[in-house]
């Protein structure tokens, strides 16, 4: 499952789970009219055959309706249908079975077999398909009771009929109300699952950052603020206005530099220059980074970010070289809020700028470092940035996120 809204997700999930479902049930209720049919024609086949005055079926009608579901049932085991399809065909099939068992079974009560429908309807789930084979098979009911009597000796007037029609509704009715209510405990149970799932991706990443905070004192933090300033920015732009997207963005800016904890601490914290070689030990923590969050299931949509989010706007960035509009949108953000909260911070080679001198630097990278068409979103965030900023500035808040910490 990705990284997605809660509702998306449960949309998402809950279709993968029916489908299964529907598929599952095609086959069992084919299975069990099968089995059912062959009992019939095993004990009506005795019944003749001794003799005995058990039965009034008409054993033709019947292997007609096994010769149908057999057929049916080989063919679906040899032809790959969509699932849906399938659906439609069994519900159809089982109407035909239906109306098969009330004209073979040789007795006025043979209509108690049309109650059967509402009730296989309602296990799959589906609303429409629910109401629209309970009106077919009330109309099929509604005909064979009014047009077709089934023995001499007892002729079906219009209470009987309208009695069959009411029993036949209150059986929908309460067939319908059931499948309400599985579909009620279902979606809570996919509620529940989607959120433990979302409970545990957060475990995870904050997991990761601790884990990797932990290697550099001077980045403490860092991370939780790349991900606040590269949400503030992104709302501004029409491509982040649903919930989906900035969730994904702000995991992205939450695990940017996991790939860091491949890096040795005494490069991380070096409060000299770095040699080539060792810039080039930094470099690879991006292609780690991704690495490491397409391997968690749920955290492998954030690849993009966190794979490029030291790439340039004029090519000349790391690891791939990525020039303009090549570079994810979301990496783009993440490089504006990166260099952002990089230069207001204090780090072991030089001291942190401004909020003010930050802003100067930004607008001194358009179209070399950073993206241009960015730089209106961070005009219209300022205020929420400079709040961030200051926020994550206080002492008194720093104390506090380091004593959680401990």
């Amino acid at each position: 499952m990705t990284v997605n809204n809660i509702a998306n997700e449960k949309k998402m999930l809950l279709q993968k789970l029916m489908t299964n479902y529907e598929k599952c049930l095609n086959d069992q209720i084919l299975k069990i009219c099968l089995i059912y049919i062959t009992l019939s024609i095993s004990w009506n086949f005795a019944f003749q055959w001794l003799n005995l005055p058990f039965s009034r079926a008409d054993l033709s009608v019947l292997l007609l309706i096994f010769a149908l579901l057999s057929i049916v049932f080989l063919f679906f085991h040899i032809f790959k249908l969509p699932s849906r399809l399938k659906t439609h065909i069994v519900l159809s099939i089982v109407i035909l079975v239906v109306i098969g068992l009330y004209f073979g079974s040789g007795y006025s009560e043979g209509w108690s077999y049309f109650l059967l429908i509402p009730i296989i309807d309602s296990l799959y789930g589906n609303r429409f398909l629910s109401i629209s084979y309970s009106i077919i098979g009330l109309l099929c009911l509604s005909a064979a009771s009014v047009f077709f009597q089934l023995t001499d000796s007892y002729i079906v007037d219009y209470i009987d009929v309208s009695n069959r029609i009411l029993l036949y509704i209150i059986v929908a009715t309460f067939s319908y109300l059931l499948l309400s209510k599985l579909n009620m405990l279902y979606n809570k149970q996919v509620t529940t699952v989607v959120e433990s799932v979302e409970r545990t991706l957060e475990q995870v990443v904050q997991s990761f950052i601790v884990a990797m905070e932990a290697k550099d004192l001077y980045t403490f933090g860092h991370s939780e603020r790349v991900s606040q300033y590269a949400v503030a920015i992104a709302k501004q732009l029409p491509e982040f206005q649903d919930k989906h997207s900035l969730k994904k963005l702000r995991l992205s800016g939450l695990l940017h530099d996991i790939g860091k904890i491949n890096v040795p601490e005494q490069i991380l914290t070096k409060p000299t220059n770095l040699t080539n070689e060792e810039y080039e030990i930094i470099k690879t923590h991006t292609v780690i980074g991704a690495q490491m969050v397409e391997k968690v299931d749920g955290l492998e949509d954030l690849k993009c970010g966190v794979l490029y989010h030291h790439e340039r706007w004029d090519g000349k960035g790391y690891p791939a070289g990525l020039k303009g509009n090549d570079i994810p949108l979301e990496a783009r953000i993440l490089t504006v809020a990166d260099a952002l909260d990089a230069l207001t911070s204090t780090r072991a080679y030089r001291d942190e700028l401004t909020i003010e001198e930050a802003f100067q630097e930004l607008e001194k990278g358009r179209e070399t470092q950073f993206d241009p068409h960015l730089y209106p979103a961070i005009q219209a965030a300022k205020q929420e940035l400079l709040s961030i900023y200051s926020n994550a500035h206080d002492p008194f808040d720093e104390f506090k996120k380091l004593t959680d910490l401990l």
